[in-house]
Order: C-alpha cells, then structure tokens, then sequence
C-alpha cells in the first residue's frame, strides 16, 4: 500500500469475519515418521512466554521424561497418559524471546525403555515488536511478559 493514499499514516491489515472463521485456530499436528512429530504453534509474540497443551498419540510408557538442558526455548511442564492410553497430554512452556522462526526439537522418551523416543519439533514463527498482533491458536496462553528493558537490547555492555 502506498503511504500517500493512507495520508502518510501506517496501514493495518485487517480480516473480514468469514476469513478469521476460516483460519484454523488449532495447534496442527503432523506425524513426520515415526518417531517425530511436527508440532505447528503459528505466529506468536516476541518477549511472550506461553503454555501449549496438545495431545499426542505415540507409544511411550505411561512415564516419559525430557531433558530439561537440552533446549532453549521449549521445557516439559506437565504430561499424563490419554484416556485410551494410546498417547499423552502434553504440556510445555515455549519461551518467544527471539524474533525470527523457530524450530526447536524436544525430545521425550519412556521412563522404562530408553530406547522408546519421539522427537517433537516445534515451528513457530516469532513476531517482532511492530509487526502485529497474531491470532492466538487453541491450546496456546500466554502467562508472562517480558518488558523490553529486560533484553540485551538495552544492555550498556558494548561487547568485544
């Protein structure tokens, strides 16, 4: 859009009711292979810390485990066994603190058979500020945000 038709102010984009109906609101789940799963979050905010909960089907024990060190902006919260205890529900916290894509591999595996894993792959593309406000999925809450005052950003070290 060309600035001088909107009297030099900045455009918002804005939906008619029938397209936000039609944009699927759901955390979409793809089963890659086994043993990996695509966990599609869409757009979030930067600075924004959320729980996901989604459900998976896999094969695991009713008890499984993740690495906690392992990733930066993905960390197991909670889990437990579905009710026809072909899968789990899944909770995790995701820590939105860089504005690019993120693809971030959580990795959980059965308590008892360590050699029982599924990879997690979680997509989100990761807003900056100014860049809008995304329609949040289901499943999807934010509980915490972070002023930009917080950030290296506004750090006074000058670096190397």
């Amino acid at each position: 859009m060309d600035p001088k038709e909107n009297n030099g102010e900045h455009a918002h984009v804005h939906f008619e009711a029938e397209q936000v109906k039609a944009h699927d609101l759901e955390i979409q789940l793809k089963y890659v292979s086994e043993g990996r799963v695509e966990v599609h979050l869409g757009f979030l905010q930067m600075f924004h810390h959320y729980t996901v909960k989604f459900c998976i089907q896999d094969r695991l024990s009713e008890d499984i485990v993740a690495d906690p060190s392992k990733n930066l902006y993905v960390h197991l919260k909670e889990y437990s066994p579905t009710e026809d205890g072909l899968g789990h529900n899944i909770e995790v916290e995701f820590h939105a603190i860089k504005e690019k894509l993120i693809n971030e591999t959580l990795t959980i595996k059965s308590s008892t058979d360590q050699t029982q894993t599924l990879d997690l792959l979680f997509m989100a593309r990761v807003l900056g500020k100014g860049k809008g406000v995304p329609a949040i999925k289901n499943g999807i809450h934010c509980y915490k945000m972070d002023t930009e005052d917080d950030t290296d950003a506004h750090s006074d070290w000058q670096g190397f």
